[in-house]
């Protein structure tokens, strides 16, 4: 697995899979990159695996309660160093890459702040800088409670739409799993579900999108689509409305799959839709709703595809 910069970041935001994570701890304890590459200077790898693993132990000494008990996986025990990361990123905090390339500047551990939304629940958040973040149901973003002088930096898992508040020389960045979304100041809405593509839809301003693995950077403006399949990156014009319907309690299905509109049924009511025949999930569905509720929609859908529905306490049957 190619260990460059995208998967560092997300390995210091702690977004890695299992397998990415044991790359870069494997990368960093053998002190020889896989490749290198140019978008940081030469010499400059060495020096961040060094004062990472400097930094980790400074952490260690100040920050760890040796009398307080931590469960840790057992097979993160490849050193000692190895596992203090492992407990550092484990409860949220995050090591800024600039500070370990910057000696002159201190040591910066950010305790990141958390909204972790269930299904059937959406809320708004206000960040440090006056951005708005209006959160879909099912997930969760990470902040710090303040901003760094050079950046703005948010980590994203789940469906958000963003305001954000212009600064050019501070830009704003969301992390998720796949991908970094960079602007100065605009509005898009990002999803990024865990096993889906990551999907960037701009209403206003100027994006950029990269993702790891990608050699690819999309430019986005008004009404255009990025999404990045786990591969590549595409580029598409499409109707941005659709996309923030969400955020003013619309649900607008234009010719998607039964199965499809159900996952986000599932999220938006907090239930769990079950289907008598594998095959209904092919049916597709064109249908829009306006702060519906679960018997209306589900009545329409019903009608629509011809087909029955129940609902017990939070389970939702639909058959032939």
């Amino acid at each position: 697995m190619l260990v460059d910069h995208h998967l560092l970041e997300k390995y210091w935001a702690g977004l890695c899979t299992p397998e990415e994570r044991e790359a870069v701890e494997r990368w960093m304890l053998d002190g020889i990159p896989e490749e290198s590459y140019e978008l940081r200077p030469p010499d400059v790898e060495p020096v961040i695996k060094n004062q990472l693993w400097e930094r980790i132990t400074e952490a260690s000494r100040e920050e760890i309660n040796p009398d307080k008990t931590i469960r840790m996986s057992m097979w993160f025990k490849m050193s000692a160093i190895a596992a203090i990361l492992f407990l550092l990123i484990g409860v949220g905090i995050y090591i800024s890459p600039d500070s370990i390339l910057d000696k002159s500047r201190p040591s910066v551990l950010v305790a990141y702040q958390e909204v972790s939304l269930p299904y059937g629940k959406k809320a708004s958040v206000t960040l440090p800088d006056g951005t708005k973040v209006f959160l879909n149901a099912g997930s969760k973003l990470k902040y710090p409670p303040k901003f760094s002088k050079t950046e703005r930096r948010v980590l994203l898992d789940g469906e958000a739409f963003f305001e954000v508040t212009k600064d050019p020389k501070k830009p704003f960045f969301i992390q998720t799993r796949q991908t970094t979304t960079r602007v100065l100041g605009t509005r898009f809405n990002l999803q990024s579900w865990e096993g889906c593509s990551d999907i960037l839809n701009v209403e206003e301003g100027r994006v950029q999108f990269s993702a790891a693995g990608s050699i690819d950077t999309l430019i986005l403006h008004a009404n255009t689509q990025g999404v990045f399949d786990g591969h590549s990156l595409t580029k598409t014009i499409v109707n941005s409305r659709n996309r923030i319907a969400w955020t003013k309690g619309q649900m607008i299905f234009n010719d998607v799959k039964l199965g499809e509109v159900i996952i986000e049924l599932e999220r938006w009511y907090g239930v769990e839709i079950n289907l008598s025949n594998p095959q209904l999930a092919n049916n597709r569905v064109k249908v829009q709703f306006d702060n519906a509720s679960l018997a209306e929609v589900l009545r329409d859908i019903s009608f629509a595809l011809n087909i029955k529905y129940k609902i017990k306490d939070k389970e939702v049957m639909l058959s032939r």
